[in-house]
């Protein structure tokens, strides 16, 4: 189930996702909503944080793409032998160069860290809706004397 459609997005949510890229992105997010809520958000889709946080991990999910397709083409230049430029200096020229696997290297810490935002994302959105509860409530037993 998809918690937002592209309109709710584009009006509601303000986001800058391309109306082709939603469908893929937003299928994405509501799975790790179902995930992380533990199906929870199942029952409460109406819930506008619901949507909200759909919408902001769909956000996430973009910049994940990003990167890892940033670390696909660095490691095709890595194959290739190719390097870029890491820094340069003019004055008293100075260059030096990055290869393809320290760029992919590069990119790969950038999509972790990105999907340890979605955890953070769905916190900040779904905290005051008690659907982050992890609990089984209280399965004790009185002592007895």
């Amino acid at each position: 189930m998809v918690y937002a459609d592209y309109t709710y997005y584009s009006g509601n949510y303000m986001g800058t996702v391309s109306e082709e890229d939603f469908p893929r992105l937003a299928v994405r997010a509501s799975s790790f909503l179902d995930y992380y809520t533990r199906n929870r958000a199942t029952d409460n889709a109406d819930l506008d944080a619901v949507k909200m946080c759909c919408c902001a991990l769909v956000d996430k999910y973009e910049v994940i793409e990003a990167a890892q397709a940033l670390a696909m083409k660095n490691l095709a230049n890595a194959s290739a032998n190719d390097a870029e430029v890491k820094s340069e200096t003019v004055g008293s020229y100075s260059r030096t160069l990055a290869t393809g696997g320290e760029s992919a290297l590069s990119a790969l810490n950038a999509t972790d860290g990105a999907k340890k935002l979605l955890a953070e994302t769905c916190i900040e959105y779904l905290a005051h809706t008690g659907l982050l509860y992890r609990g089984g409530g209280c399965r004790c037993t009185l002592p007895t004397l």
